[in-house]
């Protein structure tokens, strides 16, 4: 529902995501899997302003073990470098669309 997403939705959706990934056994979490967070994380990054990022900045891609973590990152930044609202129900939908293709 635009304009009813908020911070707290987005803390939400990542907790769900970051449980997830957490919980998976090693063994499935596999090089698609990594490249759909990887995408992901990406694209929040994308809907974070940051003026001292250079414009040829990418995530690297991180291991099963480092992907909640740099998800989280990457999430906290965005919630904390925000300038208004109208980006918080792209990232909400990014995070739920991570949470049901995974595993």
């Amino acid at each position: 529902m635009p304009g009813d997403t908020d911070a707290a939705t987005i803390d939400v959706e990542l907790r769900r995501v970051v449980t997830r990934l957490e919980t998976t056994p090693v063994a499935r979490i596999s090089d698609e899997v990594m490249s759909l967070v990887n995408t992901a994380a990406s694209e929040i990054v994308g809907y974070t302003p940051d003026p001292d990022r250079p414009s040829d900045a990418a995530l690297p891609l991180v291991g099963p073990t480092a992907l909640a973590s740099q998800l989280t990152i990457v999430v906290q930044d965005y919630l904390r470098m925000r300038t208004t609202a109208s980006e918080d129900a792209a990232v909400a939908k990014i995070l739920i669309d991570l949470r049901r293709s995974l595993p």
